[in-house]
């Protein structure tokens, strides 16, 4: 118990406003500032989601516009061929074949030599490839290597390397490059046909 001068008078109105500074300072800290953080918390949530209102409506504004392009440009590839046509590999390897040798004559390149490459199936697609020895001038090669790249239906180059000629001592130089490269193209997996059809 507390002697009765410190709860009367002076003292006493002193201990009991001192008291009620600690119980108004435990009520604040237990009660009101978590509440006022929440409420600042809440309050910063509102304003990221005010934020992102104009930056929803812009993208909803633009959907339209991009359905239609992606329905056309589903449209355009499905329309672009991008597999190699032939009934069988030999075909498809046959028509990749007259289809480089048209793009090497236009470009100026000489075929030297033209191997068959093993079929591999990769994913739903079977790879007809064919390993190449080219002569011709670099810009003729070049040349060839932008009509390979550019090529519908798409191709594939690998394995490529080029070396200049080796000649004698004394002979005037030679302009031809040599050029290895292998060229794939991709035919539809005879399986995957089948279950489409």
């Amino acid at each position: 118990m507390l002697p009765a001068s410190l709860t009367t008078g002076y003292q006493g109105r002193l201990l009991a406003l001192l008291l009620l500074l600690v119980v108004l300072g435990a009520v604040y800290l237990v009660v009101a500032a978590p509440l006022i953080e929440l409420y600042a918390s809440r309050e910063a949530g509102l304003e990221n989601k005010r934020m992102l209102v104009p930056r929803l409506k812009a993208a909803a504004d633009q959907l339209p516009a991009l359905r239609a392009r992606v329905t056309q440009l589903r449209a355009s590839a499905s329309a672009r061929k991008v597999t190699l046509e032939g009934s069988s590999d030999a075909i498809a390897s046959a028509n990749l074949q007259s289809h480089i040798e048209e793009l090497a004559t236009s470009a100026g390149v000489t075929i030297g030599s033209t191997e068959s490459l093993p079929v591999e199936v990769r994913g739903g697609y079977r790879a007809i490839g064919l390993r190449y020895t080219l002569t011709g001038p670099y810009e003729a090669l070049v040349k060839l290597l932008a009509k390979l790249e550019a090529a519908t239906p798409p191709l594939v180059i690998e394995n490529l390397h080029i070396h200049g000629v080796l000649r004698r001592p004394g002979t005037p130089m030679a302009s031809a490059l040599d050029a290895g490269l292998d060229v794939i193209g991709f035919r539809n997996n005879d399986k995957t046909a089948a279950a489409k059809s």
